[in-house]
């Protein structure tokens, strides 16, 4: 899969999403333990969660990064899936079971993500 790569990283202690590559005029890396520090103001570690892009948009063109709650309709499948990240990359339903991202582009939907929004089923 050739695809950008690119990052967003929620911020525990402030409870928002950053995304450092839309040019915020901030300065962040992440190191080679996979942490996140921002330059500016020494800040880092374990107060942020990065989650990575997939490569993939939902079929509105929206960004699909892991920990974003997808709505997928497709054939049977009507269902909230969450973005997992591991070696096979996939959505995993709420009851713990799996699908690949494949239809997600012309049939699912980024209807939120894990951290702002608690309340949709995962």
């Amino acid at each position: 899969m050739n695809r950008p790569i690119k990052f967003r990283v929620w911020d525990k202690l402030a409870e928002r999403m950053i995304y450092p590559h839309n040019g915020n005029q901030q300065h962040f890396i992440i190191d080679l333990n996979g942490r996140f520090h921002n330059l500016q103001n020494g800040s880092g570690g374990d107060d942020y969660v990065i989650q990575q892009y997939t490569g993939l948009n939902d079929n509105n063109d929206v960004p699909i990064y892991e920990g974003d709650i997808i709505h997928l309709k497709f054939g049977e499948l009507n269902a909230n899936l969450v973005v997992k990240w591991d070696k096979y990359m996939g959505l995993k339903y709420h009851n713990g079971g799996w699908t690949s991202l494949v239809h997600v582009d012309t049939h699912g939907e980024v209807i939120g993500n894990i951290f702002e929004n608690a309340e949709l089923p995962n």
